[in-house]
């Protein structure tokens, strides 16, 4: 609503399960028509399950909000997607056509028309699957061959007939189109009408005046059936039983989509057999319902549904009984807030990896010590070690703390990575880190034995929550580069790390990071890191000498290759004791 605010929190149940919750401010619903446009989107998400529909959980109220709690998808959408890759091979546009297709096959033979189908309102599950979501716009016919005359959508991706308003009308035909603009998209790397000005946008479309770049070649039988799909007469194009019917589906189709898609084409994809891509199409068809029959039950938006019968309640009891609320705890910030303007001033990843770490991290102290103790005992009792290629990781300088500063007498504990970016672990177990040659720094919200919900932010342009906490790691960052020098060269960031815990005592420090490294700072200014699950070591000499080596050489030797480091293996001995310690 105008002047109003949405916002993204964790929220838990009595179990642990996590997820998102989508709140709306109470004092932006101003009219009736502003609630009746929520409760029908709670009412027609709340119905409707497929396994590329995002799920929607419970909603409830309190005094000043309204809740939507949903599934957490982990990789957000494919617009990001397609920002970090650029386009997108048609092998896997053809396993991402399936399962849209799919969803929006379910939707309508429910009479839903979802009317704001885009990269963005396309999510990604644990397991890569796509998943539809955000049905603000989404709409129930009365009948198959009922109209709706509201223009709405989102310019890029709008049907040439909701531009025509009332004059014409328009129907599930709506959402095929938006399958093509989409489809174009992801292989052309852009929307096909694309341009700065609305207007012109607007134009291009009700002439359906796009090209296909010769420099972003794209196969006949792709181009056939998006010009299909754009058709300007909405009778002229494919129903959404006959998309998968084309030829273009015959090629090359891979059995799922890989996490590493997120970022890179997967290996190969071009590469998948005939035979192999016939069974990964019918197996995607499958689990996508596309086999499914034509449900009998469309949504239905009683009366009830719209109407409470507490004077300040916004939900009916027939969305969200009274004792709702109780079942749910916060368990974050304020995720992402979005001005009345839809400009996000700060961006949640529930779904980062930092999501569930601690218990990866876990896991990683307990097969550290364990094959710290292995390996040391495998060379202490052969002579003629014959080395096992397992036990000879590849071996790179890992990121490690460079500089660090005290202070949680009062804040917390400040350090600085190798690879330049500053953190700062607060003393309530919350962590910025301020990236290097970037004008983001991450709130990372730290919850009790799982992991951290990481808020992206802009350093230019701090959220007033976060402003104070940038102050202080600014002051330690100008400290530590006045007063302490570098125990090591800089490193290219190779991935977002930060401190997990810190252990001091006379003999040495020892920092945990969230990528599964312990490094150990011992008084005589020895610095020794334990990588790949207790596989590789790290020397730092006190004259920033650096050397990475497996941890089975190490020990066979005694020592690092070209420095005689004092007491070596008893060093190791009491890395291993640390960590051992440090296990639940």
């Amino acid at each position: 609503g105008e002047g109003g605010f949405a916002r993204c929190f964790q929220m838990k149940d009595a179990s642990g399960r996590i997820y998102a919750a989508k709140t709306v401010a109470k004092a932006s619903i101003k009219n009736e028509k502003t609630k009746t446009k929520l409760l029908s989107e709670i009412k027609i998400h709340k119905s409707l399950k497929h396994p590329n529909i995002v799920n929607f959980v419970d909603c409830f109220e309190d005094d000043v909000n309204v809740y939507i709690l949903l599934e957490i998808c982990p990789h957000q959408s494919l617009m990001e997607l397609l920002k970090t890759r650029k386009r997108v091979s048609e092998p896997e546009v053809r396993f991402f056509m399936v399962q849209i297709v799919g969803a929006i096959k379910y939707l309508h033979s429910r009479r839903v028309i979802h009317r704001d189908l885009k990269l963005g309102n396309i999510f990604f599950d644990p397991d890569m699957n796509l998943k539809i979501g955000d049905f603000g716009l989404a709409s129930v016919l009365p009948s198959t061959d009922s109209r709706k005359y509201t223009i709405c959508g989102t310019p890029n991706y709008i049907a040439p007939e909701v531009l025509g308003g009332k004059q014409t009308g328009h129907s599930f035909e709506v959402d095929i189109w938006a399958i093509g603009i989409m489809m174009y998209a992801l292989l052309v790397g852009k929307p096909p009408f694309q341009a700065k000005d609305v207007n012109v946008i607007y134009e291009r479309i009700k002439k359906t005046e796009y090209s296909f770049p010769a420099d972003k070649p794209i196969s006949e039988n792709a181009k056939t059936l998006i010009k299909d799909l754009l058709s300007l007469n909405p009778l002229n194009r494919p129903t959404i039983n006959e998309i998968l019917d084309y030829p273009w589906f015959k090629g090359p189709f891979p059995c799922k989509t890989v996490e590493d898609a997120l970022t890179a084409t997967p290996q190969n994809v071009d590469e998948i057999s005939r035979a192999q891509s016939v069974l990964n199409f019918a197996n995607a068809k499958t689990q996508a319902g596309i086999y499914t029959p034509k449900s009998k039950n469309p949504v239905e938006i009683l009366k009830s549904d719209l109407h409470s019968s507490q004077p300040r309640a916004v939900l009916p009891e027939s969305l969200s009984p009274g004792d709702t609320r109780s079942k749910y705890q916060e368990i974050a910030v304020p995720a992402s807030i979005v001005s009345q303007n839809g400009k996000s001033l700060r961006k949640l990843n529930f779904h980062s990896k930092f999501n569930k770490v601690i218990v990866k991290l876990e896991q990683s102290l307990v097969e550290t010590a364990h094959n710290i103790r292995r390996l040391r005992a495998l060379t202490s009792s052969r002579e003629n070690l014959e080395l096992d290629v397992k036990e000879l990781p590849t071996c790179e300088n890992p990121t490690l703390i460079s500089k660090w500063v005290d202070y949680s007498n009062k804040y917390g504990f400040s350090y600085q990575l190798n690879n330049d970016d500053i953190g700062v672990l607060f003393n309530d177990n919350n962590t910025i880190l301020k990236l290097h040659n970037n004008d983001r720094f991450l709130e990372l919200i730290h919850h009790e034995n799982e992991g951290w919900a990481c808020i992206e932010n802009s350093v230019s342009h701090p959220p007033s929550q976060a402003r104070r906490q940038l102050e202080i790691v600014d002051f330690f960052a100008k400290y530590m580069n006045s007063n302490l020098s570098k125990v090591s060269d800089n490193e290219e960031r190779k991935e977002t790390v930060f401190l997990h815990r810190y252990t001091r005592n006379s003999d040495y420090i020892m920092f945990e990071l969230t990528n599964g490294t312990y490094q150990f700072n011992f008084k005589d200014h020895h610095k020794f890191c334990i990588s790949k699950n207790g596989l590789a070591i790290t020397h730092v000499s006190p004259n920033r000498v650096i050397q990475t080596h497996p941890l089975i050489l190490v020990l066979e030797r005694g020592d690092f290759l070209n420095t005689e480091v004092p007491d070596c293996l008893g060093k190791i001995a009491t890395i291993e004791t640390a960590i051992r310690e440090k296990i639940k």
